[in-house]
């Protein structure tokens, strides 16, 4: 039996490790934390569970072909999926605007907001209802498909596919500009940093109004540890606390790696799903060049790399007749060397577990792009560092309490992490929690997952592809798998 090395533990070196145990490889896993799950994860602060990772899994609805991929590693196993009325509210200007997840209330909704924008609103609606039938291809990748899987997919478009042209070169700026609605505008253009294309906010209404949009109860590490269960189940092995140093390579030929603490272990095929600049700088030693890889990394401005300040409260007050996830217009404050003049609040008071009865677990995101600030921050002076963390912290808590003054004097417990903690846990590159993403009418590449001039070493992990996620960890992983087996004339096994 042949042996697979995947290097990593999170969504996509777990989906790997199942394919590969099930196409009939010996699978072994390396991991350098302590757990499973890589950036799909939580963490918990006394009697409080901090999330950090899922807003919602595409793949939600149990018709979509996601779906399946989800189901054959165990990610929603006997796991309730939450539905979501309302993705999330917006406040601004003294007015609300929700994001209902039924296209005919969102647009009752927005035409109660905002009559005078009637002919856009039935546009915005229309389009969304044509991106219901939109999926992402999970069969097989790319670069595997014929002209016949081309027909077939650019049939499975529906009509989504000309709403996809023609929103891709069109910035949330300038599609929010044909609204008339300040709050309408607002919701808009907040849903993406500034340039990004209008094509995710229209992904993300279809997907809400199909059902394919849901939070799984438990969360982000629960998923995980479903996942992992899984694998180890099937037989398959992780080595935690394992760093990996190398990659060996003989002859253009991947061979094995080589750990932290300088043990080889040798296989017949390696995957990496670890973040891609680490695998070609760090494991790699910058002896190999990626012409695709090289064109993301060094043009930010197209494709740029996110990370994000993210705190989380423990507060001894029930918070659950709040919105859910609500964001907010605040007075602006210094974090890190941006300001920040508007916050998002999520509580988790629908998860069991994630605080005790009655009280609530919050967590605010702050998207940055000062990496290299908070580094350098951490590397050379310390002290300061974690300063600045407490007086973030302080900083949000005071204008949290003008919003919720429920909180007031009730904060327990209080976790900060910053890009460099994403870092140190995860590997991640920059401290990024998703990989590239894309501006408006710029070229979406798609990376076929080998390194060229060195063979049986395989690419999986959200890298691969824009903007990353879930979705893209894991069948980036199945992906890997199915290059595999081709390679070695062997069947593929996926039960759909």
């Amino acid at each position: 039996m042949k042996k697979i090395i995947i290097i990593g533990a999170g969504i996509s070196g777990l989906t790997a490790g199942i394919f590969g145990i099930k196409s009939g490889f010996e699978v072994e896993i390396f991991e350098m934390h302590s757990i499973a799950g890589g950036e799909c994860t939580g963490w918990s602060r006394k009697n409080y569970h901090f999330d950090n990772c899922i807003h919602w899994v595409t793949g939600s609805n149990k018709e979509s072909d996601l779906y399946k991929v989800w189901e054959e590693i165990g990610a929603l196993e006997n796991t309730e999926i939450e539905k979501f009325d309302y993705l999330y509210s917006i406040n601004y200007e003294g007015k609300t605007l929700y994001l209902y997840s039924d296209l005919e209330k969102l647009r009752n909704h927005f035409l109660d907001l905002s009559s005078e924008d009637k002919e856009e609103i039935e546009a915005l609606i229309a389009a969304a209802n044509d991106m219901k039938s939109f999926s992402i291809p999970t069969k097989k990748p790319m670069d595997m498909m014929n002209i016949i899987d081309y027909i077939k997919l650019a049939k499975s478009y529906g009509r989504a596919g000309k709403h996809v042209s023609k929103f891709d070169k069109l910035s949330l700026e300038k599609y929010s500009m044909r609204f008339k609605s300040a709050i309408i505008r607002k919701a808009i253009t907040s849903s993406l940093p500034e340039g990004y294309s209008a094509t995710p906010l229209f992904f993300l209404l279809g997907g809400l109004a199909s059902g394919d949009c849901g939070w799984p109860r438990g969360g982000s590490l629960a998923m995980s540890q479903r996942i992992e269960k899984k694998f180890k189940n099937l037989g398959g092995k992780i080595n935690y606390n394992s760093k990996v140093k190398s990659i060996v390579i003989k002859e253009n030929k991947a061979s094995g790696i080589e750990l932290a603490n300088g043990k080889t272990i040798s296989g017949d095929y390696i995957i990496s799903t670890i973040d891609a600049k680490k695998l070609l700088s760090d494991l790699l030693q910058d002896k190999y060049k990626d012409g695709v890889f090289d064109k993301l990394y060094n043009n930010t401005k197209d494709y740029p790399i996110h990370s994000s300040v993210n705190l989380g409260l423990g507060v001894k007050c029930d918070l659950s007749k709040r919105d859910h996830s609500a964001s907010f217009e605040i007075e602006p404050f210094k974090c890190g060397s941006e300001y920040v003049d508007s916050i998002s609040i999520k509580h988790y008071c629908n998860e069991k577990g994630f605080s005790p009865e009655g009280y609530s677990s919050i967590r605010i995101n702050i998207m940055c792009n000062d990496y290299e600030y908070w580094k350098e921050l951490k590397e050379n002076n310390k002290e300061l560092y974690y300063k600045e963390k407490e007086g973030i912290c302080k900083d949000l808590i005071s204008r949290i309490e003008k919003i919720y003054p429920e909180i007031i004097g009730n904060v327990e417990v209080t976790d900060i992490c910053t890009p460099v903690t994403y870092e140190r846990y995860c590997g991640a590159y920059r401290g990024a929690w998703m990989a590239f993403d894309k501006k408006a009418n710029v070229k979406s590449i798609v990376h076929k997952g080998k390194i060229k001039n060195i063979s049986n070493l395989y690419v999986g992990g959200q890298w691969i592809m824009s903007p990353g996620g879930l979705p893209v960890a894991c069948l980036s992983g199945k992906w890997a798998i199915q290059k595999i087996c081709t390679t070695e004339n062997k069947k593929f096994y996926f039960k759909y």
